[in-house]
């Protein structure tokens, strides 16, 4: 009987499809607007965060009060339409952060139970080769590579 606090979730084929249709078209209607910047690319620009649009918003409600006074270079209808997109992507990311937030946990959560309980089945299969019953060791020879490899590699990083 499983414990109270594990969750029990089946996600059916029908679901799964209706939540990658949802995606895909997420995906299509976003990827014709969408960039990937590096590392060093988002690390060189100048941030903006929400604190910032009031300062954005002035400078242009001014800007096109006064065009006179911005340089040359300075696209005004071209901040508008920046500021109008940043706008709308940051209401779409505010909608899909609780969503993305509660999947990673929902993963952590059933990630962690189904490792859990893999550790007790391993647990069980030391003893019952250590017991020597059969077929135990090969179980274990196939489950014990998990933990070499992981301490294989925490001696590569202390090296």
């Amino acid at each position: 009987m499983p414990a109270p606090d594990n969750l029990q979730i089946t996600l059916a084929a029908a679901d799964l499809k209706k939540i990658n249709d949802a995606l895909d078209a997420l995906d299509a209607a976003l990827a014709p607007v969408l960039i990937t910047l590096t590392g060093k690319e988002t690390q060189r620009l100048p941030k903006a965060s929400d604190a910032s649009l009031p300062f954005i918003r002035q400078a242009l409600d001014l800007a096109e009060q006064q065009p006179t006074f911005a340089p040359g270079y300075v696209d005004i209808a071209g901040l508008r339409q920046d500021l109008t997109a940043w706008e709308q992507l940051q209401s779409i990311g505010r909608r899909l952060q609780p969503l993305a937030s509660n999947l990673s946990s929902t993963s952590i959560k059933l990630s962690s139970e189904a490792y859990v309980v893999a550790l007790a089945f391993y647990n069980s299969v030391q003893q019952a080769a250590r017991q020597g019953i059969s077929g135990a060791e090969d179980a274990r020879t196939v489950l014990k590579t998990r933990f070499e490899q992981s301490t294989a590699r925490k001696a590569d990083r202390l090296k």
